[in-house]
């Protein structure tokens, strides 16, 4: 069976991912605003997004450099769970073993 999916017109965030947003700098959260109506346009694109679990409408998306958001599409709201920023000036690579243990 075909289900359809529902076109977003709305954009909100958990408390917590919204206070992850605040926090980031300016040019950052100027990113994230754009990458999210791009998102809202299509938010079960094939290739830049992906399901978690048995519900496709549970998603991940890596949205601009650093940063990777969780969200759902209830009805026709999309909803940030969790927004992850990754600090891209420091991978394990660079580590030195000793770092590490």
């Amino acid at each position: 069976m075909m289900t359809t999916r529902p076109d977003v017109n709305k954009v909100t965030y958990t408390v917590e991912a919204m206070q992850t947003r605040d926090e980031l700098p300016a040019e950052r959260q100027a990113m994230l605003d754009h990458a999210m109506k791009v998102l809202a346009k299509d938010p079960f694109h094939k290739t830049a997004t992906a399901s978690i679990g048995a519900n496709e409408n549970y998603r991940k998306a890596y949205v601009a450099p650093g940063l990777m958001l969780e969200y759902t599409v209830v009805r026709e709201i999309l909803v940030v769970v969790l927004l992850e920023i990754f600090d891209e000036s420091r991978y394990l690579l660079d580590l030195d073993l000793d770092e590490v243990i």
